[in-house]
C-alpha cells in the first residue's frame, strides 16, 4: 500500500521535492524487505509432492487428508530440519511433472537410469512389498527360481524393467507387460497369465475390494526396488541437507519405527476372506435343502448329483487332455518347428529324414518336401558324399558328433560354413539320429575370436584326413574361440535333444491314448510333455542369454559391493525364511564393473550357497574378500553338500551338473553364467569344494598383472 501510493505521488508532481524522496527510499526498503522475506520462506518450506494412490506410502484418507510412510516420514524429517513441510498428493504422472517444472521440491520414487536425468537421488530409505498372485488352488511358488517358465503379468513401466533386468534376469518369463495392476490380475483371471508379480500397495487394495477374485497372494514379502527421496538435479545444498536428517532419524531410531507401523501391516487375507463368503453360501444352501426336502429326496438327489459330478468330472478330465494334446503341439511347432536352428531326426537303420524344420529348407534353398521323407544321401549334393561318409562313420563308432565344420552349399551356389552337432538316442523300438546345424557365416565374419576357433578345427580336420583318411575329426584345441562354439554347440546337440525327443515321444502315446479312451494315461503323458516343453524353452533361454553377455556393452562404474550382496541375499531366501541359516558379511572393497551383470554373479553365488546347505540343520553361509596381489577377490563360502573336485574339470560347461536334478533343482546354467560375466570383465573365477564338507567360490573383477 505504501509503494502504491508513493507511486501515485510522484506521478501526480504532489507534495515537495523531500516527500518524494523520502517515498523513493521508503519505496525501496519496503520492496528490499519483501525480499529477504521471500527468500527466507523458500529457505524454511519444504515442498512435498506424493502420490495419491499408493497406500501404505502414501494416500488420502477418507477425510481428504495426506496419511502414510511416507507423510510420517516427512513430518519427522521436516522437525529434525527445523522445517516447513508442504504436502500435495495428486496422480503420479501430475506429481512428477510438477517436481520437473520446480512446483515441488522433493520427491520419493526408484532410482532408475531415465530419472537421474532429471533427478538428484538420496540413499534407499524403504523398500515396498511386492508379491506373487495366482489363481487359488495353484500351486504356490516358494522361491524366485519356481517362476521360471511361467508367464508373469508384470507393469509395464521403467522402473519394473529394470528390476527385472538386474534381479530377475535369470527367470525367461515370458513377461506379459501391462499398463496397471487391475489389468495385470485381470489378465491372470482370463488366463492370459500364470501369475502376476505386483507391489502390493497396487494389488491388494483391489483384491480387497472385491474388484478382483479368485486370485490368492504368494511370496508377499519380496523387495525388487529401493524407494528414495530425490531433489532436482542441481540442488547439492538441500540435498545434502536431507540426507543429514534421515541418517539422524534412522540412528535415532525414528525412521526403523515408522517402517515397523506402517510397512508391516499385512491387510486382510484375501484367500480367508473368499473362503469365509464360500463357507456363508454353503450353510445357506445346506439350510434350504434341509426345509425343502425329505430324507428320501436328498438321498436320491445326492446320487443324482455324484453321477451328475461323475460324468461332468470325465467330461472334462477328456476335454483338459484335448486341450492339453492341442497345447503340446503347439509347444512343439514352437520349440522345433519354429525353432531357427535348421534340425534333422534322422532313422538311423534307414537312413531317412522323418523330420526336418524349416530351418533346414530355408539353409539349403529347397522345399521340405525336398528333404522330409528323402534318405539322407539326397543331401550329398549340398555337403558332399565324402562328408556324408564321414558323418555317418562317426556317428556309428562314437555315437554323436560334435561341432563338426562343413560347408553347405545352397541350391543357388551360395556357400555357408556351418557346424553340425548329432546324437543316436533310441525312442521307443527306434533309434534316431538327431542332428543341429547352426549357420555360423556371420559370426565368422563379425567375430575375429570365432573365426579363429573355425578355422582351428578345420585344420584339425584336414591333419586327420591326411593321417587316417577315415578317421573321425581331432580331438578339441584349447583356443579361446574354439572351446567357447565347442561349449555353445555341445550344449545344444547334446542336453536340447532329450527334451525335444520326449515331446515327440510322449505326445505319439497321448494320441494313441486318446483315440483308446484312457484320459488318466493321456494326462500323465501331458504333464510329462509340459515338464519337458518347459525344460527345452528355459535351456533356450538360457543359452541365448549366455550368448548375450559377450555382446554386452560394459558400463564400469562404482559398485557397493556390500550392499549389493546383502540386498541379494534378501531376495535369494524371500520364498523361504523359516530355514535356520547363519550368514556372516564382512566388509566389502567397492569395485568397478557393470552393476547389473554383476547383480546377477551375486544372485548365481548366494543361490548356490542357499541351495546347498538346504538339507542341513544348520546352514553356514560366509561372504568376505581378500587381496592377492594387486587383485581383489570376493568369497562366498558355505558348508553345504559339496562336490568331488575330480569332476570339476566340467564345472562352468552349461547344463552340466554336480548333483542330480533329484537332489538339487537347478538349470545347470549358473556357474557358465558367473564365468562368462566376470570374464567380461577381464576377471577370474575359482571354485574348490569338498563332498560332504562344502564350496568355496571367488571371483574378482580385477584383470591379471
Amino acid at each position: 500500500m505504501l509503494r502504491s501510493t508513493q507511486q501515485t505521488r510522484i506521478r501526480t508532481g504532489d507534495g515537495p521535492w523531500l516527500c518524494r524522496a523520502t517515498g523513493r527510499w521508503l519505496c525501496a526498503l519496503a520492496l528490499a524487505w519483501g525480499a529477504v522475506c521471500t527468500g527466507a520462506h523458500a529457505q524454511t518450506t519444504l515442498r512435498y509432492g506424493g502420490d495419491v494412490g499408493f497406500a501404505p506410502f502414501e494416500s488420502n484418507n477418507a477425510g481428504g487428508q495426506p496419511e502414510g510412510f511416507q507423510i510420517d516420514l516427512m513430518k519427522a524429517l521436516g522437525r529434525e530440519l527445523g522445517m516447513e513441510v508442504s504436502i500435495s498428493l495428486q496422480r503420479w504422472p501430475a506429481t512428477v511433472e510438477a517436481f520437473k517444472a520446480g512446483r515441488v521440491d522433493v520427491i520419493a520414487m526408484v532410482e532408475t537410469t531415465d530419472r537421474r536425468a532429471y533427478a538428484h537421488f538420496l540413499k534407499g530409505h524403504a523398500a515396498p512389498s511386492f508379491a506373487v498372485y495366482l489363481p487359488a488352488g495353484q500351486p504356490a511358488p516358494r522361491a524366485l527360481q519356481d517362476l521360471q517358465g511361467s508367464r508373469i503379468a508384470v507393469l509395464d513401466h521403467e522402473p519394473m524393467r529394470e528390476s527385472l533386468s538386474k534381479w530377475l534376469s535369470g527367470i525367461s518369463g515370458p513377461y506379459v507387460r501391462t499398463p496397471d495392476a487391475l489389468a495385470a490380475l485381470q489378465s491372470v483371471q482370463l488366463g492370459f497369465a500364470d501369475m502376476a508379480l505386483l507391489p502390493r500397495a497396487y494389488a491388494d487394495p483391489l483384491i480387497a475390494s472385491g474388484l478382483v477374485t479368485g486370485l490368492v497372494r504368494s511370496l508377499s514379502d519380496l523387495r525388487l526396488q529401493t524407494y528414495s527421496l530425490a531433489v532436482v538435479r542441481g540442488n547439492e545444498e538441500l540435498r545434502q541437507r536431507l540426507q543429514g536428517g534421515l541418517d539422524r532419524l534412522e540412528a535415532n531410531g525414528t525412521l526403523p519405527a515408522l517402517r515397523e507401523r506402517w510397512l508391516n501391516d499385512e491387510p486382510a487375507n484375501a484367500e480367508q476372506q473368499a473362503m469365509e463368503r464360500d463357507l456363508v453360501q454353503q450353510r445357506q444352501w445346506t439350510w434350504r435343502i434341509a426345509v425343502g426336502g425329505s430324507l428320501l429326496l436328498l438321498l436320491a438327489g445326492f446320487a443324482l448329483r455324484q453321477r451328475g459330478r461323475t460324468v461332468a468330472h470325465e467330461r472334462a478330465r477328456r476335454e483338459t487332455a484335448e486341450r492339453s494334446l492341442r497345447r503340446s503341439e503347439d509347444l512343439l511347432e514352437r520349440t522345433f518347428q519354429r525353432n531357427p536352428e535348421p534340425m534333422l531326426v534322422v532313422d538311423h537303420h534307414s537312413g531317412l529324414v522323418q523330420d526336418a524344420n524349416p530351418a533346414v529348407a530355408a539353409l539349403l534353398g529347397v522345399k521340405e518336401a525336398q528333404v522330409v521323407g528323402q534318405p539322407l544321401r539326397s543331401l550329398a549334393h549340398h555337403i558332399g558324399m565324402d562328408t556324408l561318409k564321414r558323418l555317418a562313420r562317426a556317428i556309428d563308432l562314437d555315437g554323436l558328433l560334435d561341432a563338426l565344420p562343413v560347408n553347405v552349399t545352397r541350391a543357388d551356389g551360395q556357400l555357408r560354413a556351418c557346424l553340425v552337432s548329432a546324437d543316436k538316442v533310441r525312442v521307443g523300438e527306434l533309434t534316431v539320429v538327431l542332428c543341429i546345424v547352426r549357420d555360423v557365416t556371420e559370426r565368422i565374419a563379425q567375430d575375429p575370436v570365432f573365426r579363429q576357433g573355425y578355422l582351428t578345427l578345420n585344420e584339425e580336420l584336414e591333419q586327420a584326413r591326411r593321417e587316417a583318411p577315415d578317421s573321425v575329426p581331432a580331438e578339441e584345441s584349447t583356443e579361446p574361440g574354439d572351446a567357447r562354439l565347442r561349449e555353445f554347440t555341445r550344449a545344444v546337440a547334446h542336453d536340447l535333444r532329450a527334451p525335444l525327443l520326449a515331446i515327440q515321444g510322449f505326445m505319439g502315446l497321448m494320441r494313441e491314448r486318446l483315440k483308446l479312451g484312457h484320459t488318466e494315461e493321456a494326462l500323465e503323458y501331458s504333464e510329462q510333455v509340459d515338464k519337458a516343453t518347459r525344460r527345452m524353452n528355459a535351456m533356450i533361454e538360457a543359452l541365448c542369454n549366455l550368448a548375450q553377455i559377450d555382446q554386452h556393452a560394459l558400463q564400469r562404474r562404482s559398485i557397493d559391493m556390500h550392499a549389493l550382496a546383502r540386498d541379494t541375499w534378501t531376495l535369494v531366501r524371500s520364498g523361504e525364511t523359516d530355514r535356520n541359516i547363519e550368514i556372516q558379511f564382512d566388509p566389502l572393497p567397492v569395485a568397478r564393473g557393470d552393476a547389473d551383470l554383476v547383480a546377477q554373479v551375486w544372485q548365481n553365488l548366494l543361490h548356490n550357497a542357499w541351495k546347498y546347505t538346504a538339507r542341513l540343520p544348520q546352514a553356514r553361509i560366509r561372504v568376505d574378500s581378500f587381496q592377492e596381489g594387486r587383485r581383489t577377490w570376493y568369497r562366498v563360502a558355505d558348508n553345504g553338500a559339496g562336490f568331488d573336485m575330480a569332476h570339476a574339470r566340467a564345472l562352468f560347461q552349461p547344463f552340466r551338473r554336480m548333483h542330480s536334478a533329484s537332489q538339487f533343482e537347478g538349470s545347470g546354467i549358473g556357474l557358465s553364467m558367473v564365468q562368462r560375466i566376470v570374464q567380461h570383465h577381464g576377471g577370474e573365477v575359482r571354485v574348490r569344494s569338498q563332498a560332504g564338507v562344502g564350496t568355496v567360490a571367488e571371483f574378482t573383477l580385477d584383470p591379471a598383472d
